[in-house]
């Protein structure tokens, strides 16, 4: 399809970038409060059969602050699409290289929460990851899920929508097997550090969740559950000959009502998923009884729903989308704002019969700030990107998209990460001539949250009368890492209109001197991307300009970038790229090989690759660019690789 042709308004914006060499802050962690100006709650509304009420409108609802009616301020209906079976397996199985913010409205927020602390049968491990799987699959493009180890916190995924990284997270999982001083089934003071440990972090995702109003949170907890017995444990006068285990409960259960009051707080919906299935002994006697009452408890307590008993748990994890599909947003002004920690309770009604309403219970006001001590340093508060750039999800009130791609860096330990960021800024309306200063920051960190790499620049932004829309730019930047995961928190603050942007975006840099063969990352380069700098940031690793653009116009000029490395000591030897292009339906449509010579290889043993996208031949629609390389076929025989192992990068891009 042919563009329009239409002026840019980038054309009539002046763009000053400025390197930025200081070293990043560390930023804080994230502290979670509610918006006390605007208080913003999400509300189920379930019938009978626990299928979302739609159609709901702001006069049916009545939202009571510690029990005094408050007149509804905003209201919103969402309804999220069901889950459509994408056209192309590689719909689903790859995702895109390029990460935004600007997609985020009505996303649902899911954590799966592994449980590897409390002792569980050999046999569950495997169906926790299949189990776990099965909630990961049913994921829609848009949502957002993260994985939690109660123990082995280092192998979870923060949230990303990246499904093959959740997937990845969950094979890490290995459970904590039963042994002979420990049961699954039995309360035991042995492992009592293991069965905090589980509380705590349901505690813990429940309270970083708390300050995420306007959304859908559910918490999937998948475990074989404490035996705890409530009643057994019951608060009671403590006499002589009571067992260790017995104060050991009591305070396990006081911790398990903690969760139950920060859960519903929060408004978050813990759904329990038991891996054991229908749990009957040898002499059919009910197996593991205290544990499942435990996970009922958890899910009832907090809205959810506990899927046990059963041996097909596809009906339930169903059911949980379907519960998160659909909810409603309402907001009010937050009255007698006296800044005390003071606790507000808040009920929200429907005033139809049979309806069940869930919703978050209430949140606590913000304390003032502890006066300094006398003699006292002044500390200064972190900026706003630095603040924006802890939260666990992305802030979005400046739009950003980005991506990133690793280079070897000759001779050097440390890889070449080329970073762009497109920053997309809504022109706000002026009578004179202003500047709007961005400041933008790029972080990156390890497995283990230690900050690995940075960089920053500052972007101007010359705003003249009469312009409308938005103006966009891409900074482009450079970070230096050692081999291994990463994620980057890409930020940008605007000081005009006093709005902050923030993008997640996990990346692996592989170590590209280990012996074989390897690619680089890939780009693409178009000759109608947006403007970009500084100019000489990335050219000494690109001979092209990266973007983040991936829709084209058909008479467009772009191209593919990926560079060969032949790692290690032995001969150079000839490579074989293929580049294949699949369109929706997962047709291949377009297919070219190329064999390198070894005469190609620089010193540095590399080569560089690059394709032209045939956009003209391809019709309007979505397509997916692989390109693949392997080692070829020497004069005497077979290349190095007698197995000719392919290695390959994936870019999806879509056709206007």
């Amino acid at each position: 399809m042919r563009r329009i042709a239409a002026a840019g308004a980038v054309c009539l914006v002046s763009v000053i970038v400025a390197g930025s060499a200081r070293q990043a802050q560390q930023p804080p962690l994230p502290k979670f409060r509610a918006d006390i100006k605007l208080v913003v709650v999400d509300v189920s509304v379930l019938d009978g059969n626990r299928v979302p009420v739609r159609g709901l409108t702001a006069a049916d609802f009545t939202i009571l602050e510690d029990g005094r009616p408050q007149p509804v301020s905003t209201f919103s209906a969402i309804d999220v699409p069901d889950v459509e079976a994408p056209t192309a397996t590689w719909m689903k199985e790859v995702a895109p290289d390029v990460q935004r913010n600007d997609d985020q409205a009505d996303r649902r927020l899911m954590v799966v929460v592994l449980d590897d602390a409390t002792p569980m049968p050999a046999a569950d491990v495997l169906q926790v990851r299949t189990m776990a799987r099965r909630v990961i699959d049913r994921l829609g493009p848009g949502d957002l899920a993260a994985v939690v180890y109660v123990l082995n916190k280092k192998k979870g995924q923060e949230f990303t929508s990246n499904r093959a990284r959740l997937l990845a997270a969950l094979d890490h999982f290995n459970g904590g097997v039963a042994g002979p001083f420990a049961g699954w089934d039995g309360f035991s003071a042995t492992v009592l550090t293991m069965y905090r440990s589980t509380i705590g972090t349901l505690q813990g995702v429940t309270d970083s969740l708390i300050d995420l109003p306007g959304r859908r949170k559910a918490l999937v907890f998948v475990s074989v559950g404490l035996p705890l017995d409530v009643e057994a444990v019951a608060p009671a006068e403590m006499g002589e000959g009571t067992s260790y285990a017995g104060d050991a409960a009591r305070d396990l259960i006081k911790e398990v009502f903690d969760l139950f009051r920060a859960a519903q707080r929060a408004n978050v919906n813990i759904y329990s998923l038991d891996p054991g299935g229908l749990r009957v002994g040898p002499s059919g006697e009910n197996v593991g009884k205290l544990n499942r009452e435990f996970l009922q408890a958890v899910s009832e307590n907090t809205g959810g729903l506990a899927i046990i008993n059963t041996n097909d748990p596809e009906p339930g994890i169903v059911q949980i989308f379907r519960e998160n599909r659909s909810y409603y947003l309402l907001g009010y002004e937050a009255p007698n704002l006296q800044s005390v920690g003071k606790y507000r309770r808040i009920d929200i009604r429907v005033n139809r019969p049979g309806m069940t309403v869930r919703a978050r219970r209430g949140y606590f006001e913000p304390r003032p700030a502890a006066p300094p001590k006398p003699g006292a340093k002044p500390v200064e508060p972190p900026s706003p990107i630095f603040t924006a750039m802890a939260s666990v999800v992305p802030k979005t009130d400046v739009a950003l998209r980005a991506t990133a791609a690793p280079f070897a860096v000759p001779g050097q330990d440390k890889v070449a990460l080329a970073v762009v960021l497109e920053l997309e800024l809504s022109v706000p309306e002026t009578a004179a001539r202003v500047a709007d200063n961005l400041d933008v920051q790029i972080n990156a960190y390890d497995a283990a949250g230690k900050l690995g790499g940075s960089d920053g620049a500052k972007v101007r932004f010359a705003l003249k009368p009469g312009m409308d829309g938005s103006v966009k730019y891409e900074v482009l930047s450079r970070l230096d890492l050692k081999p291994g995961t990463y994620q980057l928190r890409l930020a940008a603050s605007s000081s005009l209109q006093a709005k902050t942007g923030t993008v997640h975006y996990d990346v692996d840099v592989p170590d590209f001197s280990k012996g074989g063969l390897s690619l680089s990352g890939a780009v693409l380069s178009a000759t109608a991307a947006s403007a970009s700098g500084p100019k000489d940031k990335l050219a000494s690793i690109l001979p092209v300009v990266p973007t983040t653009r991936r829709e084209f116009w058909s008479d467009e000029e772009v191209t593919s970038f990926v560079r060969a490395y032949q790692g290690g000591k032995e001969p150079l030897a000839p490579v074989v790229v293929t580049a294949r292009i699949l369109d929706g339906r997962g047709a291949e449509v377009f297919k070219a090989s190329e064999s390198i010579d070894p005469s190609r290889f620089s010193a540095n043993r590399a080569a560089d690759y690059q394709l032209k996208l045939p956009l003209a031949v391809l019709v309007e629609g979505p397509y997916l660019l692989t390109i693949e390389a392997a080692f070829g076929r020497t004069p005497d025989g077979p290349g190095r690789d007698a197995s000719n192992r392919t290695v390959s990068r994936d870019l999806r891009f879509v056709v206007r």
